[in-house]
């Protein structure tokens, strides 16, 4: 598929880890040769005992061979509020986590062959989607109840497929669509794991309204993934909006002239299909890929988190090219996402002010060089920046003001609660009298920029790197009165302190 990533960072492993799973291009080992069992009788037992062990370890029969992969990574991230800072040490959060993979493959004819993959992520403690100020005990399924259940081993993926060379793969079980991270595989810096556009840090951190107290009570209980949320995909972390696992089945082309497609079909009743393309244009790399995805969804999350039973229907686009000049090591990566809603959505009705959700979207860009100034390995230097426009679905219909995200169990988070709009004095916007009927978000923007460093150490398969990473939002809301000069619905301003984590780590491939 696409090339030019790294060395120690294969295109196989780094499509797998981001759920691009490749069936048809599992990697194969040598069978395990039958011991010879000549000798005498005690010899031959030890000889049996230990082709079994052998066995058991490196494959389930003598047709299947078996491949063992994945990598660990660990890093260490301290991140400052503005207010508070700290510094936590674990993983990278799904689908970026420490992970290894089993996969399996048996020729069936001349130019057919079967086989399987099994991801298991083995995280034990990631700074990720719910790592905040006051907990670093977290990972991807949110569970902190103080007996590490965090550490627990989770399924990624469990398929199986046949593969003609000719006619391309068929794969069916728990597996990623054919459009999930279209856009993000196409970067060719080799930097997807120790970054990329989605927020796989900074989401789960508390907004600190600017104003507020200093300490704990100065959090709101809205987090920063609240503002770069998808429509799609049950409330996924933007531009990742169809990342699920999910149980279905998918087709992937042979390549034919750096070109292939993939599509597929599974639960929720997505449809998808997607395009990629990768070539060497003389001293230039080049890769592309387009992905589309139909999602409907009978029962989808509602602001708050729970199932609202209403139906949408929702048509995600995705794109992402890169380009690299090889004699140089300069590159240059972009991605674009946009989602279209129809359906029943969550909406805010007030008088004739109406207003849901209905077309997010999200562009990022990374450049840099890459160039192998030790002999260590090469050396990837780069800047990031990325926007996510109106990604609030999940607060869309909550009043801010009741409970919503922007109160707080504290009493003085409430009291602390920055300026108003200019026309409506200076009061806080939950404790202005005007807008006794409620204050909702309107619209969003979150910015998100960066600079990173990677080396790669080709002779121990491995990347150490280093990160910095700062995010702000801008957020409007709209208030209402029961009656009056703003039944219809006034602006009201609340600006946020900005969030800065800086991360060093290294992973290791095997």
């Amino acid at each position: 598929m696409f090339g030019g990533l790294t060395k120690t960072s294969s295109r196989i492993a780094i499509a797998s880890a981001l759920g691009m799973t490749l069936g048809g291009f599992a990697m194969s080992s040598t069978p395990v040769k039958a011991a010879d069992l000549g000798g005498d009788c005690c010899a031959d037992l030890e000889e049996r005992v230990a082709e079994l062990e052998a066995t058991t370890v490196r494959k389930g029969n003598k047709k299947v061979s078996v491949t063992l992969s994945g990598w660990v990574v660990k890093d260490l991230t301290w991140f400052d509020d503005k207010h508070t800072s700290g510094v936590y040490v674990g993983d990278k959060d799904t689908t970026l986590s420490s992970h290894f993979q089993i996969s399996g493959a048996a020729t069936i004819a001349p130019g057919w062959s079967g086989g399987y993959t099994m991801t298991i992520e083995a995280p034990g403690n990631a700074n990720g989607f719910f790592t905040n100020q006051e907990n670093d005990n977290t990972n991807f399924e949110g569970v902190v109840d103080g007996t590490h259940s965090d550490r627990l081993l989770r399924v990624l993926l469990s398929y199986m497929y046949i593969k003609s060379d000719r006619y391309g793969t068929i794969n069916w079980g728990l597996l990623s669509q054919a459009t999930d991270n279209t856009a993000l595989l196409p970067d060719l810096s080799g930097t997807i794991i120790e970054s990329n556009a989605v927020f796989f840090e900074g989401a789960g951190f508390f907004l600190r309204p600017k104003g507020a107290v200093g300490n704990a009570k100065g959090q709101a209980n809205t987090v920063w993934g609240q503002f770069v949320t998808c429509l799609s995909g049950g409330g996924i972390i933007g531009v990742d909006c169809n990342g699920n696992t999910t149980n279905g089945v998918r087709y992937d082309s042979p390549t034919w002239g750096g070109f292939s497609v993939s599509g597929g079909f599974g639960e929720n009743q997505y449809k998808d299909i997607a395009a990629k393309y990768a070539a060497d244009w003389g001293n230039f790399k080049v890769s592309a890929a387009y992905g589309f995805t139909n999602m409907l969804d009978e029962n989808y999350i509602f602001s708050g988190g729970g199932l609202n039973g209403k139906r949408t229907d929702i048509n995600y686009n995705q794109v992402g090219a890169s380009v690299m000049h090889v004699p140089s090591g300069l590159f240059i990566y972009g991605m674009y996402e946009a989602e279209n809603a129809g359906g029943t959505l969550d909406a805010v009705t007030k008088g004739t002010f109406q207003h849901n959700v209905t077309s997010p979207d999200a562009w990022y860009l990374k450049g840099g060089i890459k160039r192998t100034w030790t002999p260590l390995g090469a050396t990837v230097l780069y800047g990031e920046y990325g926007r996510y426009n109106d990604e609030y679905s999940t607060l869309v219909g909550t009043d801010v003001c009741s409970g919503g995200g922007f109160t707080n169990v504290f009493p003085a988070v409430k009291n602390a609660l920055g300026p108003t709009g200019p026309s409506l004095g200076s009061a806080p916007i939950c404790f202005n009298n005007v807008f006794n009927n409620g204050v909702f978000v309107s619209g969003s923007e979150t910015q998100r920029w960066g600079l990173g460093v990677v080396q790669e150490i080709d002779a121990a398969a491995m990347h150490v790197f280093a990160r910095w990473q700062h995010q702000d939002v801008d957020v409007n809301f709209v208030g209402f009165d029961v009656a009056g000069a703003c039944s219809g619905g006034c602006k009201a301003n609340q600006s946020f302190d900005s969030l800065d984590l800086f991360q060093v780590g290294g992973v290791i491939f095997f």
